[in-house]
């Protein structure tokens, strides 16, 4: 038994030692992720899907307990996204986001949502392996990348005492690996928002007018 132990604990020391030496500072986790973006070619894309909405989200949407709809994504690359949604419940609903899409516009939208850019680290995420780029604690502002394919994870982050955790869902997806089948975004711990991919097209012809 004795003879046991020895290299048993080598190996133990030796795993803990190889797993922190793979971690990549912040800056090489931004890289990758941008240079795998880039790689897929997309300039344009619509995804269709479902939008379930429950809570505040809900009610800020004029519905009452939680509802559903038909919902579309729209992509325009870099840096514009439109999210379309129409049903009975919630009559016809858009938002839109625009923005720098560059390392220094992913690097200033991190530090406003409280992310430390400086600090990395592995966790686990839908039974990945994921690096985490920000603080350790569960208040602390946190970006994921899964660990294989460089795609994000999760952002999570306080603003004022409202906690906000968006989390990307299986890229094994009826859009392809470039969009997830589910997105969500819960408030407080509490899911608000559910966008659940049905179909996908990379190449569709997105017009201006939309953003």
């Amino acid at each position: 038994m004795r003879r046991l132990r020895l290299p048993i604990l080598v190996l133990a020391v030796l795993a803990v030692r190889t797993a922190l030496a793979y971690v990549p500072a912040p800056g090489a986790i931004f890289r990758h992720l941008l240079t795998g973006r880039d790689e897929q070619r997309i300039s344009t894309a619509r995804v269709e899907g479902t939008l379930f909405l429950a809570g505040s989200a809900s009610t800020e949407a004029g519905g009452q307990g939680e509802i559903q709809s038909d919902a579309r994504v729209f992509l325009k690359l870099p840096g514009r996204c439109r999210l379309e949604a129409s049903g009975p419940e919630t009559g016809k609903l858009a938002v839109v986001r625009s923005a720098g899409d560059g390392r220094a516009e992913l690097e200033a939208h991190l530090r406003k949502r409280g992310v430390n850019i400086g600090s990395s680290w592995l966790a686990r995420f839908g039974g990945q392996v994921a690096y985490v780029v920000g603080g350790p604690k569960d208040a602390d502002g946190q970006f994921w990348v899964f660990k294989d394919s460089w795609l994000p994870a999760r952002i999570r982050w306080t603003d004022g005492n409202t906690r906000w955790d968006v989390r990307f869902v299986d890229y094994n997806s009826p859009a392809g690996d470039w969009f997830p089948r589910v997105v969500e975004v819960s408030r407080d711990g509490e899911r608000q928002v559910r966008f659940t991919t049905l179909s996908g097209d990379p190449r569709a012809n997105v017009p201006d007018r939309l953003f």
